[in-house]
């Protein structure tokens, strides 16, 4: 578990450092494409767009966030928590760049939302054939080799 902790910061750290870079190229590239005054309009109007929308639900929804919070504790963050997409996708819409831009976008549309949701837990899951099951979905295996003496794993 602490070699998850150590990668996902790992991973964290280069994305944050990269995220410039990528935005700018991404600006470039777009501003190639439509045009430098109407990439300039675009990138702006993104911004506002964030503003008017976390202006708009973002009380409401830290409101809803914060009560989950207080009534399931930090477990309770997760995309499906009423407010958390909203107000995410929202302040992403506020970042300056088209990448955060896209993301943020993507949080608002409820379907892209799940996916990315879903795309997330799988990431993020556990690692080295672990299976959570329940009680009720398992039994115990008694083991041929475990019973004889003297036998080292290596052997078996």
């Amino acid at each position: 578990m602490a070699f998850l902790n150590v990668s996902l910061l790992k991973w964290t750290f280069v994305s944050l450092l990269a995220l410039p870079a990528a935005e700018v190229i991404c600006f470039l590239l777009v501003a190639a494409f439509i045009g430098w005054f109407r990439a300039g309009m675009l990138f702006v109007a993104t911004s506002l767009l964030g503003i008017i929308l976390l202006m708009r639900s973002g009380r409401r929804d830290l409101s809803r966030l914060a009560d989950a919070i207080r009534r399931d504790g930090i477990g309770a963050l997760h995309l499906n928590t009423p407010g958390v997409a909203n107000v995410t996708g929202a302040v992403l819409l506020i970042i300056p760049g088209f990448l955060t831009d896209f993301l943020g976008a993507a949080l608002m549309v409820p379907s892209w939302r799940d996916w990315f949701g879903r795309t997330l837990v799988k990431a993020a899951g556990p690692r080295g054939g672990v299976i959570d099951l329940a009680p009720g979905e398992w039994h115990q295996l008694s083991d041929p080799d475990h019973s004889r003496p003297g036998k080292e794993p290596s052997e078996r």
